[in-house]
């Protein structure tokens, strides 16, 4: 079963949430910054209050920023 407070947190509305959609589009532009050493909170601020409020965008994150330090030095064919 779902931890009801998973739930609290995608239907609490936070001023200047994004939404995932728009969080969604930024996010590689967001990572690219955050690990560029630099505050992409800056550029996109929107989108560091929607990874701080969704658990399911949070881990889109997580799981690009694994996988850019993993993998990142691979360029195109």
């Amino acid at each position: 079963m779902t931890d009801p407070r998973d739930l609290d947190e995608l239907l609490r509305a936070i001023d200047g949430d994004v939404g995932c959609d728009v969080a969604a589009e930024t996010l590689g532009a967001y990572v690219e910054l955050e690990l560029a050493g630099e505050d992409p909170d800056v550029l996109y601020p929107g989108t560091g209050i929607h990874l701080r409020s969704c658990p399911a965008c949070r881990a889109d994150h997580d799981g690009l920023v694994q996988a850019v330090r993993s993998f990142g030095d691979i360029g195109p064919n």
